[in-house]
C-alpha cells in the first residue's frame, strides 16, 4: 500500500487575523487599519456582543488584489 496524503473532506476553516497581525501584513499603523473600518473601506467581521475586529484572510487578499486593479 502506498502513502499517499490524505485530503480533507471538509473544506479549510477561515484565517481570521486580529488588528496588529493585518496591520503588519499591510504594513501599516493599527491606527490606519480602525480608521479604514470606520469608513467601511476594507471587509471586517466584527464579534457578536462585543467590540472586538477581525478579518478573513481570504477577503483580504481579494480586497488588496481589486484595490490594486482601481
Amino acid at each position: 500500500m502506498s502513502a499517499s496524503p490524505q485530503v480533507s473532506a471538509f473544506p479549510s476553516r477561515p484565517q481570521f487575523l486580529k488588528v496588529s497581525e493585518l496591520a503588519a501584513m499591510l504594513k501599516v499603523k493599527p491606527r490606519t487599519i480602525y480608521e479604514m473600518v470606520s469608513q467601511r473601506r476594507i471587509p471586517y467581521r466584527k464579534l457578536p456582543g462585543s467590540n472586538l475586529l477581525r478579518f478573513d484572510l481570504d477577503e483580504i487578499v481579494a480586497w488588496t488584489k481589486a484595490e490594486s486593479r482601481k
